[in-house]
């Protein structure tokens, strides 16, 4: 009977890191897809700037007001949504993860189920792994930033320009 009981927890346990490990993934793909939606539309704003101020370098006047200003604005207002959004991920993906580590330290017998080398009495979780994820998400926290910095520098470019 007790063998059963052993053998029922563990099987709940082994489901319980296979949903934590299924939504690590699924939040992941939801970051990935948002970042690559995020700078698909930066890209297409750096060449409708760029195109702008091309069809007004002739003669700059109102035309790099009216048209460029409001695409540095947009790229802007643009990169401060997808900063909150991918720190909203990155944030549902660490509490994920601290979940699975959770249920790893609690339960020696999932040891098997975790792809790092560890002693008998040491616990399966991986100490480089929060660092690594850290690591891995820096792009997806920075891309924004950096888009923003830049949007505030060619809406300085483009009034520059027009006030010169």
């Amino acid at each position: 009977m007790q063998d059963t009981d052993q053998t029922a927890i563990r099987g709940e346990n082994i489901r319980r890191l296979g949903t934590f490990r299924g939504e690590i993934q699924f939040e992941s793909q939801m970051l990935s897809s948002r970042l690559g939606a995020y700078l698909s539309s930066q890209s297409f704003l750096i060449i409708a700037y760029a195109s702008t101020m091309n069809a007004g370098w002739a003669k700059p006047g109102v035309f790099m007001l009216l048209v460029s200003l409001p695409l540095t604005l947009l790229g802007f207002v643009l990169s401060l949504d997808a900063l909150r959004a991918i720190k909203s991920s990155y944030g549902v993906i660490q509490r994920w993860h601290d979940r699975q580590n959770a249920l790893l330290e609690q339960h020696g017998d999932l040891a098997d189920y975790w792809p790092t080398h560890h002693g008998e009495d040491e616990p399966p979780r991986d100490p480089t792994l929060s660092r690594r994820f850290h690591e891995g998400s820096l792009f997806a926290i920075r891309s924004p930033w950096i888009f923003g910095i830049v949007w505030i520098y060619l809406a300085g470019v483009s009034v520059w320009l027009f006030l010169r």
